[in-house]
């Protein structure tokens, strides 16, 4: 009797157990009942578990080409000074590279009368030997600092990231001869002096030097030495068989005795650059005076210092 007793309270609270516990997962040693995919028969199936959508990755951080300089090391002063303190000549700019990441091939000319072309990119690069060593030469510094007018603490650096490119030719000065330029002014009259010259983009100074404006279209004052270097050399390239205005490239008027001067042609010299310095009226010697004794770039750099 007792026995029996004790077998209906065991069913009855395995009855409980059933009704109360739903949903979960039961398991009865000495039972038979007809469990499906672990489950009594009756039981609803667990909800499918959600599949995590994975989260679109962050694109990487864009990194520099050379290490980032934190700030400029001591031989970057020295270079640095002889690009402000050395005349050069800009022979053209042009743009170049996507909207994303541009770049600008600039000409010039400087204290020797050798061509050379300084690429503004990622890596900032120039065809002078010393650039070519693996250095920061003196066209690079001036090309950043004088005609784009890029902040100081990008001109120190060995490369530029694409997002410096960008801000750094949105704030530059038009490239002469562009649309920009030659809508700029077309009546003839001549513009204040004020500014910097569109070829050297140094100061306008009337008082310490020659100055000759275009009386054809654009009135673009621009210092009469910097103009006969332009015109020059664009001649002895083949560029232009009248001289033009190198801002509006309208065809220069007045200055005649100027304009006649304006015909020789450049030569390569013994490092075959096209040479123009017969033409500028200067010598192919460099001066010295301000490179250190102990200046470590390239060793031909060092001799004819680039």
């Amino acid at each position: 009797m007792g026995a029996t007793k004790t077998g209906r309270a065991t069913s009855s609270r395995e009855s409980q157990a059933y009704s109360s516990r739903g949903k979960r997962k039961h398991t009865y040693e000495g039972e038979d009942h007809d469990v499906i995919h672990g489950y009594y028969e009756g039981d609803e199936a667990p909800p499918p578990k959600k599949r995590r959508i994975a989260k679109p990755s962050a694109p990487s951080a864009e990194k520099r080409l050379r290490r980032s300089r934190s700030k400029p090391p001591q031989s970057f002063e020295e270079v640095y000074q002889r690009a402000l303190t050395q005349r050069f000549f800009v022979l053209s700019r042009k743009r170049r590279g996507t909207p994303y990441c541009p770049e600008e091939v600039v000409e010039i000319t400087g204290s020797t009368g050798n061509i050379y072309k300084v690429t503004i990119a990622q890596q900032p690069r120039c065809t002078c030997p010393h650039s070519e060593a693996g250095n920061q030469c003196k066209h690079q510094l001036y090309v950043l600092s004088r005609v784009l007018q890029a902040k100081f603490e990008y001109v120190y650096q060995l490369a530029l990231l694409s997002t410096e490119l960008q801000e750094i030719f949105a704030r530059a000065p038009p490239i002469a001869g562009d649309d920009t330029a030659e809508n700029a002014d077309t009546n003839g009259k001549r513009k204040p002096l004020e500014g910097d010259c569109p070829i050297c983009f140094c100061e306008m100074d009337e008082q310490s030097e020659g100055i000759v404006w275009c009386r054809a279209a654009c009135g673009q004052n621009i210092h009469k030495v910097c103009f006969e270097t332009w015109a020059k050399t664009k001649r002895q390239q083949g560029a232009n068989s009248t001289v033009t205005c190198p801002y509006c490239r309208s065809t220069w008027e007045g200055d005649e005795d100027m304009v006649k001067k304006i015909n020789k042609k450049g030569k390569r010299n013994s490092e075959g650059y096209v040479n123009v310095a017969d033409q500028l009226g200067i010598s192919q010697v460099r001066d010295m005076s301000s490179y250190s004794r102990w200046w470590s770039g390239h060793p031909e750099s060092y001799r004819h210092g680039y």
